[in-house]
């Protein structure tokens, strides 16, 4: 059963792009796992575009990253290549796709912090490990997959029950990404 609490995000960014490295840094994060399909390129998007490349080089020289993806092998072997460590077809929100991103990088839940665009998906798989996470608007939901817009009608469902449940949790970046989105 989902618990609403369980898709609260630790912190909610526009993008990527718009998060403060610097802070997570300073908050003791050394690792960043990073979901693939609508958080660092679309889901017609087939190859890391060279802008999403070189933005992921330069985290590297100051944090491990690991790209984290519910697709299957193909997608993200061909998406990602040989750039970037990953894990594919990671099941999140179960735990073990996270585990065995954790095992690749030699690092522990306290110092890694879970970026993605799915409340359902993202968030609730790092909350369930007690992970620092960050929710970032997906960059074309048109293009979602059947599976994930199935998960954002369920997502509209949480939200309201959220801002209900836990108004002051809600008020911190969660009511932003519910006015663009639903």
């Amino acid at each position: 059963m989902i618990k609403a609490r369980n898709l609260i995000p630790s912190l909610y960014q526009e993008s990527i792009s718009t998060i403060d490295y610097d802070m997570l840094k300073k908050q003791g994060i050394t690792t960043l796992l990073f979901d693939l399909d609508n958080t660092i390129i679309d889901y017609h998007q087939t190859k890391l575009t060279s802008e999403s490349i070189e933005f992921l080089a330069h985290l590297e020289k100051e944090f491990k990253v690991l790209i984290i993806s519910n697709s299957h092998n193909k997608r993200v072997d061909f998406a990602v290549g040989h750039q970037f460590k990953y894990v594919s077809f990671a099941k999140k929100p179960l735990k073990m796709g996270f585990k065995k991103a954790l095992k690749i990088l030699d690092s522990t839940i306290g110092e890694t912090a879970m970026i993605g665009d799915q409340l359902l998906t993202d968030i609730h798989g790092a909350n369930r490990l007690g992970m620092f996470n960050i929710l970032v608007d997906p960059i074309a939901k048109k293009t979602d997959k059947l599976p994930t817009r199935i998960n954002r009608q369920l997502e509209k469902y949480f939200l309201k029950k959220i801002e209900r449940k836990y108004p002051d949790e809600f008020g911190k970046g969660l009511n932003v990404y519910a006015i663009k989105h639903y």
